[in-house]
């Protein structure tokens, strides 16, 4: 197993009632049970293929999900399984994609359930972006939980969530490239009035050698959960994102 070393403004209280929805392995997310209960809402910010964790999350509590993604699309994953066609020698992949086409127009077919074709983040004229502000004001509830992956666009937003953190109930957001964003993160921290109660690191991406720090991270705030100690890393729950490397431990340093 590697180890991760993280500054002390990283420090965190683990939550007593924290849960893993998702699928196993990349798509997975430790979060507060709580704060899906309290939730009236879901903003899903980066689906790609794997909608796992959007679909646990309302078995618990059925809210209204708004999902953003201009990668995917019903006629997206219905190219993928002609293209898959004319690969004979690889039936395993023409399955995966029907079944994905099958699960999308299943799952999107409610009327709660929306998948608008869009890239979060930038602040542009172009049809298939927009801005954090267009999403979160689209939904008409408080307490919104919000996920984001967005491949590093995340960063271009950050002072809209703290503009808008009262509406939070809790919130998932995975860091790209953190070596160079790492002061962004910190003051992201700081100036969140969620507790951030989970962090995990994703071994999709590699340590830096001269201090060990995660060049991908996904952290966990909460609103709701109740914070109590602190606990070590990797967490019960958390799986590997790529299941064929070993998981990675994080200590938070001390000073």
């Amino acid at each position: 197993m590697s180890s991760a070393i993280l500054p002390s403004s990283f420090s965190y209280k683990r939550t007593n009632d924290l849960i893993r929805l998702g699928q196993p392995f990349d798509g997975g997310y430790v979060v507060s049970k709580a704060d899906i209960m309290r939730s009236e809402s879901l903003l899903a910010m980066g689906i790609s293929d794997d909608w796992s964790f959007e679909q646990d999350f309302l078995k618990i509590n059925p809210v209204a999900l708004h999902a953003y993604d201009a990668s995917v699309s019903a006629k997206y994953f219905f190219k993928q399984i002609i293209k898959s066609c004319l690969r004979i020698d690889n039936l395993n992949l023409l399955f995966h994609w029907i079944k994905t086409f099958l699960k999308y127009r299943s799952f999107f077919g409610s009327s709660r359930i929306k998948h608008f074709q869009k890239f979060v983040g930038l602040n542009t004229e172009h049809n298939l972006h927009c801005t954090f502000e267009y999403a979160f004001n689209k939904i008409r509830t408080d307490n919104v939980f919000i996920k984001i992956d967005v491949e590093g666009s995340e960063y271009r937003f950050l002072d809209s969530i703290i503009e808008n953190q009262k509406k939070i109930s809790g919130l998932i957001i995975e860091f790209h490239n953190c070596d160079i964003h790492l002061q962004v993160i910190e003051k992201f921290i700081s100036e969140i009035d969620l507790n951030l109660v989970h962090i995990h690191a994703n071994n999709h991406a590699p340590l830096r050698l001269d201090d060990c720090l995660p060049l991908i991270l996904e952290l966990t705030f909460s609103k709701y959960g109740v914070a109590d100690f602190t606990p070590i890393l990797p967490h019960e729950l958390d799986m590997p994102n790529n299941k064929k490397k070993s998981e990675i431990k994080i200590s938070i340093c001390d000073r």
